[in-house]
């Protein structure tokens, strides 16, 4: 049957928005194009797809998919196009596409480049009109790439898409610290890194009307923790999934980033213990069982921590202490300890001594290295593949080790000395929430052990104060 010469054929109209702004034609025009093709050539309109704002180099579209399915599917004769572009500018999609509708006994036609797909020297010429949407297609993302790389390499985010913290100079095309925002995520940083969770950080935001990056939705630790976990803040920006170094200014520096991440690293490790309302989870153990204790509440009226091994283990009779207790004991421990430290000349007490950053640098670029000249040598056909897997591994894990550690030394840094700790956790131990307790606890007590075979003696091994 040549084209146009039923006069009852179903079609099924298709649209595309292309999500280039040069190339977005309006859905409205393309679906008008395509009925005054259909009217003139008799066919009856079964139904209108679009997949609106998205690119032409991926099939995986819900609108062109259903097309197919009703072609397949006897339930449309003729796919109707504003520009064969529009069905994909993939060369492989597009004849994979073609060949489907021509098994199903269906075809495609364009409203806008009327070609006779029936004769040879018609398939040519959609074949070259399918080609040249292809090319233009391939040279449009060459050139995105060429500009990408280079916003990249002058130290610019690659869209000017918005940043919590940031506002975008539209004529220096560049982000910039937002005067109100941009504190507040600063002093979101370091509330977090001194115990505050993103629970209670999220609380406030709410309370204070402060708007997302989006504005008008609510703050919850799943979109905050997306926003703290980016290096953008300090001073990065991302590309092709790697950070680089940005050219906006950063908000925080690289030591309280550091101590965030550690933060998020020691919290994602015992989260059930950060969400407690007990001071001493995940620090308190049972000295016989050698298990940690949980908290627990008798009908709401005393607190206690207990030894779910006892049970099973037999080795002692008790199983519960009451937290005051125990909280009390702590206290106790480090006020004597902070007594000892403030009586000590700050001049006169020695140093701790702590990682060597400089090395630790080092060590993670000659690692960086070594697998740079790896990659060479599997480039030049040195080594095989299977070789350069193995090598790589082994290297990559060295690396990855080697960063851990800068990054626990830089945010040991930026932590206060174990002295101040001491003294400012027993200065404000009744005024301080759970929270912030508990996180500088973890930078005083070891641990906090419980002998339930001695009259349930409380040990309190303490970190080392001299520093």
């Amino acid at each position: 049957m040549s084209q146009g010469s039923s006069r009852h054929d179903r079609a099924v109209i298709y649209l595309r928005q292309s999500e280039y702004r040069d190339e977005s034609i309006s859905l409205e025009l393309q679906e008008t194009s395509c009925r005054d093709y259909a009217k003139r050539h008799g066919y009856d309109i079964v139904a209108v797809e679009a997949d609106p704002g998205i690119s032409g180099r991926t099939f995986k579209r819900p609108g062109v998919q259903a097309v197919m399915t009703m072609v397949e599917e006897r339930q449309a004769d003729v796919v109707l196009l504003w520009k064969w572009s529009r069905l994909s500018r993939n060369r492989l999609d597009w004849y994979i596409a073609a060949d489907r509708c021509q098994q199903a006994g269906g075809r495609i036609e364009s409203a806008t480049e009327p070609i006779d797909t029936s004769t040879s020297i018609g398939r040519l010429s959609r074949g070259m009109m399918i080609e040249i949407a292809a090319f233009e297609s391939e040279r449009a993302g060459d050139q995105w790439r060429e500009a990408q790389a280079r916003r990249v390499k002058n130290g610019l985010a690659h869209t000017g898409q918005p940043h919590f913290g940031y506002v975008y100079d539209t004529d220096a095309k560049i982000h910039i610290p937002d005067p109100i925002t941009g504190p507040i995520l600063a002093d979101l940083y370091r509330r977090f890194a001194a115990g505050e969770t993103l629970y209670s950080l999220c609380v406030w935001l709410n309370s204070s009307s402060i708007p997302t990056v989006r504005g008008g939705s609510v703050w919850t630790a799943a979109n905050l923790r997306q926003i703290m976990d980016k290096e953008f803040a300090v001073g990065r920006i991302y590309y092709q999934g790697t950070w680089h170094p940005g050219a906006h200014q950063p908000l925080i520096d690289e030591a309280l980033f550091a101590a965030y991440r550690q933060a998020r690293k020691l919290r994602g490790a015992r989260p059930r213990a950060e969400a407690s309302e007990y001071l001493l989870s995940g620090l308190v153990k049972c000295g016989v069982c050698q298990r940690a204790l949980t908290g627990a509440a008798a009908r709401g009226r005393w607190y206690y921590y207990r030894c779910f091994a006892a049970r099973f283990t037999g080795k002692h009779s008790y199983a519960q202490v009451n937290t005051r207790i125990v909280d009390d004991e702590v206290y106790k421990v480090l006020s004597k300890r902070a007594s000892e430290l403030a009586a000590i000349p700050i001049a006169e007490t020695p140093t701790l001594p702590t990682a060597d950053i400089g090395a630790l640098k080092r060590t993670v670029q000659q690692h960086e290295a070594s697998l740079s000249r790896l990659t060479v040598q599997l480039a030049e056909s040195i080594i095989s593949p299977d070789a350069y897997r193995l090598a790589a591994a082994a290297i990559e894990q060295k690396i990855g080790a080697a960063r851990n550690a800068l990054e626990a030394a830089t945010a040991e840094n930026a932590a206060p000395p174990v002295r101040d700790a001491v003294v400012s956790l027993v200065q404000d131990w009744h005024i301080l929430p759970t929270s912030h307790r508990r996180a500088l606890l973890a930078r005083t007590v070891d641990s906090v052990t419980i002998d339930f075979n001695d009259e349930k003696r409380i040990d309190v091994e303490l970190r080392g104060t001299s520093r």
